[in-house]
């Protein structure tokens, strides 16, 4: 039976709920969400107050999210409130109202611990070491400085998008809003004394209005991935994409696409702070986190239970070991050809020119190749590559997600180049060719354990002039490994251009 922990996080424009599910395997993953439009903060910015009409829209968001708790039976909750109810005068009245009315009891974070949760959220979700995090929310912008993937200065300013639109709206002039904006933001910028110290660096962005910048650059470029995180923008898209929002009328902001009708209103003046972010430090690219708080905040609570650093020592092998326990993957056998594939690779290095990276992706492909037999055993290879197209591995680039899907897909079969033709605009030309020979090093692996008990021991080649020679080492005779292998000779001799042997 899955353990089911809520993280709702009340921020200034909308309101979001998470239902993560922990298995028996401790395997986690997002069970359920939500999330509400309710703009609690619409208002703040003339007296510190929280307004009727916002209230009742949070209320009205939170009656269904307890519904939806109740109804997944979560065992625990967290409740976090940000900026609006961290600045509001009432914050005490709205506070006993949640928790008289809808049963919730909220905790409402600091600054400091906002930027803190941002932080973990994307320091467990992307492999970088320096960067600078922005995060835009409806009533604060919190800034990271990241070195060495410590946290090692953070600053949450009073000012989201909300309550950017708000304040610079008064001015009727949409050209002298935007400059008014900016040169306001630049002022806040200059009195940050750490802040320069990140120059040159990459940000990180946050949040739906930076959410929406990639999803407008990416409609445009018609890039065909979905998964938004880790997806890179220059500093040359995002002034393109920007320099769209401030020259289209603000009524047909909407029409643009990747622009939600209900975001549009604070697209202009809300995409400020990271574009004068940016500028300042003179980043060189942005790329964008779709986790942050709420997943920051699930993770230092699995961490602690599991009594482990709140920081995963290396994401890539965590998001792994995670894909492992969620799809219960026979981890004895992934090991052992992960094992296998690593000799294989070594072993024939004078016949190919694959690179560190290229083992790497191998090593992902052995572990998670048979991913797809928790949907079932006919065709694991096709749904194991369909799960990998359309879920998260943490520290894979995009292209490198489709690298390994391409190969889990070809641990089986190879004839699947077709059901990649829609990323073809977007990888390198020789992609097809190269990993469907580095995927015959996986192909071979996985027959070499063919019976999941592990046999081989150890295994060494020897390349001749016409054949590759295998010698295996086991404590018994590895009859099945080794006729399984022999299935795939042909395929090691068309793209290696040798006979196989192997013997024992």
């Amino acid at each position: 039976m899955d353990d089911k922990i809520a993280v709702i996080d009340l921020g200034s424009n909308s309101v979001r709920l998470n239902i993560y599910g922990i298995n028996e395997l401790g395997g986690y993953s997002v069970f359920e969400q939500a999330k509400e439009m309710v703009r609690l903060s619409e208002g703040l910015d003339q007296d510190n107050l929280l307004k009727p009409e916002p209230i009742n829209r949070t209320l009205s968001a939170l009656r269904y999210f307890k519904r939806l708790m109740d109804v997944n039976k979560v065992s625990n909750t967290f409740a976090l409130s940000t900026a609006a109810v961290r600045m509001a005068e009432n914050q005490k009245y709205f506070l006993e109202t949640v928790k008289t009315e809808i049963g919730i009891e909220f905790n409402v974070l600091t600054g400091q611990e906002e930027a803190y949760y941002d932080y973990l959220g994307v320091v467990n979700t992307i492999a970088f070491s320096d960067a600078i995090l922005v995060d835009i929310g409806g009533g604060s912008t919190e800034i990271v400085l990241v070195k060495n993937r410590e946290l090692i200065e953070s600053i949450s300013l009073p000012y989201g998008s909300v309550i950017l639109t708000e304040h610079f709206k008064k001015q009727k002039n949409r050209k002298k809003q935007i400059e008014n904006a900016e040169n306001f933001i630049l002022d806040q910028l200059k009195d940050i004394p750490w802040l320069k110290a990140g120059e040159g660096l990459p940000i990180i962005g946050l949040g739906g209005i930076i959410r929406s910048l990639g999803k407008v650059h990416r409609n445009l470029n018609r890039y065909p991935i979905e998964n938004l995180h880790n997806y890179k923008m220059t500093s040359n898209d995002v002034n393109s994409v920007i320099d769209l929002i401030k020259d289209t009328d603000p009524d047909d902001l909407d029409k643009i696409d990747g622009i939600n009708k209900r975001r549009a209103d604070l697209m202009t003046l809300g995409s400020t702070p990271v574009n004068m972010i940016m500028k300042y430090v003179e980043a060189p690219e942005m790329r964008i986190s779709a986790y942050g708080l709420r997943d920051g905040y699930f993770l230092e609570y699995l961490n602690r239970d599991r009594q482990q650093s709140a920081v995963f020592p290396d994401v890539l092998e965590a998001s792994v070991q995670n894909m492992m326990k969620r799809f219960f993957v026979n981890q004895e056998h992934a090991y052992q050809v992960e094992k296998i594939a690593v000799k294989l690779f070594e072993g024939l290095a004078s016949l190919h020119d694959f690179d560190a990276n290229d083992l790497k992706l191998l090593r992902i492909s052995a572990l998670l190749h048979d991913i797809g037999m928790h949907i079932e055993y006919y065709d694991h290879h096709l749904h194991g590559m369909y799960l990998l197209m359309n879920s998260k591995v943490d520290g894979l680039t995009n292209i490198e997600h489709l690298a390994v899907a391409f190969l889990v897909g070809n641990h089986r079969s190879y004839n699947i180049k077709d059901r990649f033709k829609i990323y073809e605009p977007f990888i390198d030309k020789d992609f097809f060719n190269k990993y469907t020979k580095l995927a015959v090093i996986l192909q071979i692996s996985e027959q070499l354990d063919r019976a999941e008990i592990g046999n081989i021991i150890n295994l060494t080649i020897d390349i001749r002039e016409s054949a590759i020679y295998i010698k295996l080492e086991s404590d018994e005779m590895p009859t099945l490994d080794m006729e399984s292998a022999m299935r795939f000779s042909d395929r090691v001799k068309k793209y290696y251009g040798k006979n196989l042997h192997i013997y024992f």
